[in-house]
């Protein structure tokens, strides 16, 4: 993990406690700064370093205090990375429902339509057929992170949870449920 990413994690999170909670891989930066003056002086170089390059691309703007905040494009930047790492948790047990998502986004929202689509593949979802994916698991907050991020309504995305799906028997193959 870069430290830039480290840095808009921090200002996402809140703070440098939400950080560790929230990103535990982050934890990996923080014992650089026992390592010696000389470490502690290398991060600290690393650190100025990103947060001038964050300040560049417009991803965080700083105060007359010298505090640090992420802007709209720092927001939705670290709520994309967010979204490609969010993995829907599997249960011990199965509980033989299908999750169907189904949508029908606008040709105007092409882009919305691409990142959609890379954001259920990421998440685990196996395309069915166009617009149509499926999961085994429980999803419901992945959904409203969804709608949310992509600023979508119920009636561009729709989910919908199915006792049984005809001819499932290679969806149970992939999720290895057989």
């Amino acid at each position: 993990m870069t430290i830039q990413t480290a840095v808009l994690r921090t200002l996402y999170a809140g703070g440098l406690i939400s950080m560790v909670a929230l990103a535990p891989k982050t934890a990996r930066l923080l014992k650089h700064a026992d390592g010696g003056r000389k470490r502690r002086d290398e991060l600290y170089v690393r650190i100025r370093r990103a947060k001038a390059n964050l300040k560049l691309s417009g991803l965080v703007e700083e105060d007359e205090e010298g505090r640090l905040r992420l802007t709209e494009k720092g927001e939705r930047s670290i709520e994309k990375a967010l979204m490609r790492e969010y993995v829907i948790p599997e249960q011990v047990r199965w509980d033989g429902k299908w999750r169907i998502l189904m949508f029908d986004v606008r040709e105007k929202r092409r882009r919305v339509r691409a990142q959609l689509r890379l954001l259920l593949q990421g998440a685990g979802f196996v395309l069915l057929q166009d617009s149509v994916w499926v999961h085994p698991y429980p999803c419901d907050e992945f959904v409203a992170l969804l709608r949310a991020h992509l600023k979508s309504g119920v009636g561009e995305l729709r989910h919908v949870t199915a006792d049984a799906l005809e001819g499932d028997r290679s969806l149970r193959e992939h999720f290895r449920l057989s």
